[in-house]
């Protein structure tokens, strides 16, 4: 049996966090649920293994779980880690593996789960502790053999079947002083629908027009014959996970149960679109359209019924939220479910440019403001808080879409939007626009004014909260305290004279001062402590 020790080393960048402190990821849990058959599994974040290296050392192995804006953490760990004596095996796996080349040339590590870690890491692990199978008979993973990385197979998209017997790790009071601080990622659908695609030409790939990604039958969007990734251009979602598959019921209820078990207060249902739950059924082969057929609202419901009957669920002890969705999804059946059981709660959409053909035709994203206002005002009328995305720096980017973009941020101060999300285009491995840096010299001006427009309108949005009273979960770190809003929402800053710990209680705050990215407020009472 090995010992083994998992890190979660996600949105750790170069070694340091500067926001959602208070998300934990799915991956790493997955991750650690499929090692736990293989030997002693102990569940670490990466501020804990990089302060307490030392304690990595009597390990055998390391798995580490990153993204590619995650290299140099993941650099600076394993390196201190070698240097002060590890001479176990290291793997990595997460999004970042598909620069397996980089990975191998550059760090001390011994092998790259390529994509998806379901069957490729179970064969591994089967490889390391028992010696029962070969190296080339395990797909999907990368290596070095006498100076050359190798890699066995490209990365395979797990079965349902297989992500429905995985119970993640879920002993979260192991890792986390108070877990009930923390937004949990439960996934419930893995990959996305969007298999659109960029109808453009760049130094790598020039579309042909070939009108496949519009196919009526769904199989043949599967492919590009010029091997464009699939979905938008800025994303690796379905290159690397592929089409959807929903979790089952049963397999999503016994986790979130789990993670209550140990001291889980906030969980969130995690997937590139929530609303893709189960359409697949609908379809009853592979979904590779966004928008069409409408959203199976008789599953959502009764998946969001048996959570709720959950009983710290039921009883308001635990919340539970939604990320993504797709706004072309939206129709009044949709948020009326929605707001049933997630009022309060704030919930995801992207937009990217207010520029209809950009989307379209740039993107590869067939969701327009249109949608998006009328999804934000169907769900803020039914309770519900929605947060929207937007894009700067995008290749080809024109004038134009930097002006459709800001008259989009007009209308959407109509629909009940509570906060935009305005972030610059990075370019990633494994998508139509990897090649490509982002643009932002020749539109500065654009750029400012459309970003000025956002601060004003979420500073505007954040004024309703002054003088509210809002309940939190509250976290001391050097002498600061924080305040993470139950229901999500903006961190604050919380001003508390009393000397008595507060770490890890919910508390009822007053809203006293907001900044653009923060709120401040002073604490009015306790509410409970562990």
């Amino acid at each position: 049996m090995l010992n083994i020790c998992v890190i979660d080393a996600l949105a750790r960048a170069a070694g340091t966090r500067y926001s959602t402190f208070d998300v934990v990821g799915a991956g790493p849990r997955v991750v650690a649920g499929i090692a736990e058959k293989y030997g002693q599994t102990a569940f670490y974040t990466y501020e804990d293994a990089i302060k307490r290296v030392s304690r990595l050392l009597s390990y055998d192995v390391l798995m580490i779980s990153a993204m590619s804006s995650d290299y140099g953490a993941v650099k600076k760990l394993l390196t201190t880690a070698r240097s002060r004596g590890f001479r176990g095996k290291i793997i990595i796996g997460g999004p970042i593996s598909f620069e397996y080349s980089k990975l191998l040339s550059n760090l001390p590590i011994d092998y790259v789960v390529v994509g998806e870690g379901e069957i490729p890491l179970t064969k591994l692990l089967s490889m390391l502790s028992t010696n029962s199978i070969k190296i080339s008979e395990i797909p999907a993973i990368a290596y070095v053999e006498e100076g050359v990385v190798k890699v066995t197979s490209g990365h395979i998209y797990t079965p349902v079947e297989v992500l429905n017997s995985i119970l993640p790790w879920s002993r979260v009071d192991e890792a986390f002083k108070h877990p009930q601080i923390y937004r949990f990622y439960v996934e419930v659908v893995r990959g996305c629908s969007n298999y659109h695609r960029p109808r453009i030409k760049t130094s790598k790939f020039t579309c042909i027009d070939c009108s496949k990604c519009y196919s009526p039958t769904l199989e043949e969007r599967l492919t590009c014959p010029i091997g464009i990734p699939p979905g938008c251009g800025f994303c690796s979602v379905p290159y690397m996970f592929g089409p959807p598959r929903s979790r089952s019921i049963e397999s999503i209820k016994r986790e979130v149960e789990e993670l209550i078990a140990h001291g889980a207060r906030r969980i969130v249902l995690s997937g590139p679109d929530f609303l893709d739950y189960m359409r697949e059924k609908l379809v009853g082969k592979v979904l590779t359209d966004p928008c069409y057929p409408p959203a199976n609202i008789d599953a959502i419901e009764q998946l969001l019924n048996e959570l709720f009957s959950i009983s710290e669920v039921k009883n308001g002890r635990v919340v539970i939220m939604v990320e993504n969705i797709k706004a072309c999804l939206v129709n009044e059946e949709v948020a009326s479910v929605l707001g049933k059981y997630l009022k309060g709660t704030t919930i995801h959409i992207g937009l990217e440019t207010g520029s209809k053909w950009f989307n379209e035709v740039v993107l590869g994203k067939p969701i327009f403001t249109e949608d998006v206002v009328k999804a934000s005002k169907l769900l803020s009328c039914q309770g519900l808080r929605p947060y929207i995305y937007l894009i700067y720096g995008l290749p080809f980017t024109t004038r134009e879409v930097y002006r459709d973009t800001i008259e989009a941020v007009e209308l959407l101060k109509l629909s009940g939007v509570e906060k935009i999300t305005l972030y610059k285009f990075i370019n990633l491995p494994a998508t139509a626009f990897e090649d490509l840096k982002p643009n932002v010299d020749e539109f500065r001006d654009a750029i400012r004014e459309l970003r000025q427009l956002v601060d004003k309108y979420n500073m505007v949005a954040k004024r309703k909260l002054l003088g509210a009273r809002i309940e939190a979960w509250l976290y001391e770190s050097k002498g600061r305290i924080y305040g993470y809003p139950v229901n999500h929402g903006p961190v604050i800053f919380v001003e508390h004279k009393g000397k008595a710990m507060v770490s890890g209680c919910r508390g009822l705050i007053e809203i006293t001062d907001i900044g653009t990215r923060f709120a401040r407020g002073r604490l009015i009472s306790i509410l409970e402590c562990p």
